[in-house]
């Protein structure tokens, strides 16, 4: 069975020269690239035939770098918008709260807030009691 690290090796046909490829990707991965390779170097090849191998090449691997950094920036912007999709998301999946007490400012304050929570409980608890008794 083979080891999921493990390096493989592909015999590449690159621009018509034969090369061995080693890493961690599978075949079909090497296969593809080595397709697009060829194709993207007759493109080059079809714009400017007056280039040298060795500077169409290097074009080549330009495109590939500039294609490589938007892409990263694709990415980049999609994980921002993730990140701003769960924030929103854990936001709206917090329970609510069925009244928002406040933070007292000082020892005056917590007591009025006290007074209030217990007036309400008080009110709740005769309004349950007064309804059971109707029954």
């Amino acid at each position: 069975m083979a080891i999921q690290n493990e390096k493989k090796h592909y015999k590449a046909n690159l621009a018509g020269k034969k090369y061995t490829i080693s890493g961690n990707a599978s075949l079909p991965h090497f296969k593809a690239t080595e397709t697009l390779f060829n194709k993207e170097l007759i493109q080059i090849k079809t714009v400017a035939p007056n280039l040298s191998q060795a500077d169409q090449t290097v074009l080549l691997t330009f495109n590939a770098l500039s294609d490589q950094l938007y892409k990263q920036a694709e990415i980049d912007e999609l994980q921002a918008k993730i990140a701003i999709l769960e924030v929103e998301l854990q936001n709206t999946q917090k329970p609510k709260k069925a009244f928002a007490k406040r933070e007292p400012k000082n020892a005056i304050g917590s007591i009025i807030d006290d007074a209030k929570h217990d007036s309400q409980a008080r009110t709740t608890d005769k309004l349950f009691k007064q309804g059971t008794t109707n029954l």
